[in-house]
């Protein structure tokens, strides 16, 4: 067991005091000082810097197709119109949920959250085009898109980093992506249009 004042160097030397700049801060009415406190667990800086970049990323695929899953619910139409409207709403909330615990670890490791949607645009890896409601074909693709995004930042971290904590909550969001792509995929597979396979063959190449 480690010597108590020892530990309370170590969290003294972890401590990083910012003065917060305030354009009413006149001098004669001192803003209060932030104090920022980095982790002191078992990851170093030089590990936990890369790993938030990953996770950034990670959070700006999220929210950009939580937004384009918002659309296809927003402008669902057609007979299918009931059972897509409760689908792509469902979806967009466990994205959110998503998105939250990513955000979450971010901050734990010690990093900022990108939080703009000029952020997610730069660091997602998805295509966005304002112009076209995302169909049940593209939001499939995007989702696989991510599990394969994901499968590669997985093993990085395991491998490169050997952050545990981070593995863990990306293979559960592996999974869900994996339940929700396989849910689109089953109501595409179902659909009474014919060419249907032709159409997704056609995304595909």
């Amino acid at each position: 067991m480690g010597n108590k004042h020892e530990d309370i160097d170590v969290l003294k030397s972890q401590i990083l005091t910012k003065p917060i700049i305030s354009l009413d801060n006149d001098g004669h009415h001192p803003k209060p000082l932030q104090i920022l406190i980095q982790p002191n667990i078992g990851l170093e800086s030089d590990v936990r810097l890369p790993i938030v970049e990953i996770l950034n990323n990670s959070l700006a695929n999220e929210s950009v197709l939580s937004q384009k899953t918002r659309s296809a619910h927003w402008n669902a139409s057609g007979s299918g119109f009931f059972e897509l409207h409760i689908l792509f709403e469902t979806q967009y909330k466990q994205l959110d949920e998503i998105a939250d615990k990513i955000a979450e670890r971010t901050r734990i490791l010690g990093g900022m959250a990108i939080s703009s949607f000029k952020e997610f645009l730069a660091h997602s890896r998805l295509e966005e085009d304002s112009a076209k409601v995302p169909d049940l074909l593209h939001l499939l693709a995007d989702h696989e898109s991510i599990i394969r995004f994901l499968r590669e930042d997985i093993r990085k971290v395991s491998e490169e980093y050997e952050d545990e904590g981070t593995v863990e909550l990306m293979v559960g969001v592996m999974s869900l992506h994996e339940k929700m792509a396989w849910m689109l995929r089953s109501y595409i597979e179902n659909e009474p249009v014919n060419g249907g396979s032709q159409k997704r063959k056609q995304l595909d190449e």
